[in-house]
């Protein structure tokens, strides 16, 4: 991750105006010096949200947000730190400095961005440009999708004519061949190139920031692949990527609940009709890195499903995400994951064409099941459970969409629910007979967020004896992200872990072994080992990995100060989540004076801590 000199932040926090930024997103009425409107982090009709240009500082009254222009891009955009340094500079035509091959990588995403972007503005113009019979089929499917010129606009939707017409075109615009082929919108043939798409309608998909990174192609009449999107690129990683964050990015904020569909024309007909927290996937089915990219901004995500056969395989496959980060006590930033099954023979977009169609799509959502419960009632239902016999099956079956969440507090209650259904059909069940079968079975690999295949695992050991392979572990959340990042750094950096040493009271790592590395770097920190990451690897595998994923001889700044940066990040996540709890308690015990004193010194806290960070 690139870091940037004090005086370049400095220079972007000068050149950026916090007012023309945020009202970017905000709806601002001027009332003396200061800006008012309605808080795009939370829903309200009156507005709480304040903006003053004199001290560059943003601040809503109602849910306690605040900071400057850094933090509001972080926010709204949820970037991290150097992200958003990053990203006003650009809006302020600042060259930042950093080192050489940083700085090489930075221009080649320049590159291939610049290239997407003419190459998505090309298609658009053909789309509504050209007077070619194709370009013309092109506007009649999307006008019989009730996608008229105004919504083709908004999404930046196109044409491929093909026969190397786009290739033409971004080489007039300065591009090289070599990058076309890196950006995937141009291929190899023989000596030359060819255009990827042709004779398709065209999909932008792009990043949280609006910028095109990839597309997908619909072909006209018959043909095979119905849809062709764009391959893995330094850009776009359709695991990662989702289709349409960048226009329900504000509503998932707001709303905390994702939508998540497998067409973009779902997509676009969804938000159409109202419905803009939707977000689509990309030719996989919903992966573990997406989850964790939805869990920045919401906590539910509703995964829809056709209810034929194919749809129900399709909904089976999220029974993968079953793990510890489901259960409220375990994970620091839980999402709750709904399974939604549509109509036979419905989809989305076909749903919103008609009120009768949308009234059914409502209930469809408020019918929405927990994935757990949605899981057990799969495998009950794949069993004949008037036979003894497959009862017992179930049971077993049942049973094990469980074992991924021994020690949690969700498995009680679904064994009793395992054992009520069974007992309705005949049986004679208890709790203790599914309890019995989830502690004597061995808990599965966990699925991690850094699993670039979707069917990848990781080997792991018995949960009721706990992992030790630091690299064995569950998606990592937002927190456990930067949790690694200060564990790594302060293993190879004395200075960091002498920060970090002196603060130890302030330093609380939520997972158990962070937890254990920082605590053996301590110890081994009086006892001055030469090589803490190999000594500590004995004992932790996985930690020698760990630091090699992080490299920061290259960063600008000292370690120390950067092991500041994390810990005040750590300590601002912990007091969000404080407060979280605190207005969740607050709900049923309106106006309690002691909730309302801790909301107070935590808001408080909070807002020193932000202070300091982005002073």
């Amino acid at each position: 991750m690139a870091r940037y000199s004090e005086e370049d932040i400095s220079k972007v926090r000068e050149a950026t105006d916090v007012v023309s930024l945020v009202r970017e997103r905000v709806d601002l009425r001027q009332k003396g010096r200061e800006f008012w409107g309605c808080c795009p982090f939370h829903k309200e009709k009156t507005p709480s949200f304040k903006v003053n240009p004199d001290t560059g500082l943003w601040h809503c009254f109602g849910c306690g947000e605040g900071g400057d222009a850094f933090g509001f891009i972080m926010r709204t955009d949820n970037l991290s730190f150097p992200e958003a340094v990053a990203y006003l500079a650009d809006k302020a035509h600042i060259e930042l400095v950093v080192d050489p091959q940083a700085a090489a990588q930075a221009g080649r995403m320049k590159r291939l961005r610049a290239i997407c972007e003419d190459t998505a503005t090309y298609y658009a113009d053909y789309l509504h440009k050209s007077k070619t019979p194709a370009a013309a089929e092109a506007r009649r499917y999307l006008a019989g999708r009730d996608f008229g010129s105004e919504i083709a606009l908004k999404w930046r939707l196109g044409y491929a004519p093909g026969r190397g017409k786009l290739i033409e075109y971004l080489r007039s615009k300065g591009h090289r061949d070599d990058d076309l082929v890196t950006a995937n919108v141009a291929m190899r043939s023989g000596a030359g190139l060819r255009d990827r798409f042709f004779e398709r309608v065209m999909f932008p998909i792009t990043d949280v920031q609006g910028r095109a990174i990839a597309f997908g192609g619909r072909i006209l009449g018959s043909g095979e692949p119905k849809y062709l999107n764009t391959s893995e690129t330094p850009l776009f990683h359709k695991r990662q990527n989702l289709y349409g964050l960048d226009h329900a990015k504000q509503s998932l904020i707001t709303e905390k609940t994702a939508l998540v569909v497998e067409g973009y024309t779902d997509v676009i007909a969804l938000h159409r009709a109202g419905h803009s927290s939707a977000v689509a996937t990309l030719g996989t089915a919903l992966t573990a890195k997406q989850v964790a990219v939805l869990s920045r901004y919401v906590d539910r995500i509703v995964y829809l499903f056709d209810g034929d056969e194919a749809g129900l395989r399709a909904a089976d496959r999220a029974v993968e995400y079953i793990d510890q980060s489901l259960s409220p006590e375990f994970a620091a930033t839980p999402v709750k994951l709904d399974v939604a099954l549509l109509p036979m023979g419905n989809d989305p977009a076909d749903m919103m064409d008609s009120p009768e169609g949308q009234q059914q799509f409502a209930q469809v959502l408020k019918d929405a099941t927990p994935l757990l419960e949605f899981a057990i009632n799969r495998k009950m239902d794949s069993r004949d459970l008037g036979r003894p016999e497959e009862r017992a099956r179930a049971l077993k079956e049942a049973a094990m969409v469980l074992v991924p969440l021994k020690g949690s507090l969700l498995v009680q209650p679904y064994a009793e629910y395992i054992a009520d259904c069974l007992t309705r059909a005949g049986g004679d069940f208890d709790q203790s007979m599914v309890l019995e079968v989830i502690n004597s079975t061995r808990a599965p690999a966990p699925r991690r967020i850094e699993d670039e295949e979707e069917d990848e695992r990781v080997g792991g050991s018995d949960s009721s004896v706990g992992v030790t392979d630091v690299d064995a572990l569950p998606r990592l959340t937002q927190t456990e992200l930067v949790e690694r990042e200060l564990l790594a750094l302060v293993l190879q950096k004395p200075s960091a872990l002498d920060y970090v040493a002196d603060r130890r009271d302030k330093v609380t790592l939520s997972h158990p072994l962070y937890r254990e590395a920082l605590s053996q770097a301590l110890a081994l920190r009086t006892d001055e080992v030469s090589e803490p990451v190999a000594a500590i690897d004995k004992s932790l595998p996985g930690v020698a990995r760990l630091c090699a994923a992080y490299e920061f001889d290259t960063i600008v700044v000292e370690p120390k100060d950067l092991a500041k940066e994390l810990v005040m990040r750590l300590q601002e996540s912990a007091l969000e989540r404080q407060i979280r709890i605190i207005r969740g308690d607050l709900q049923k015990n309106e106006g309690n004076k002691a909730l309302l004193e801790s909301l107070y010194i935590a808001s408080k806290e909070l807002h020193r801590i932000r202070a300091r960070r982005y002073q």
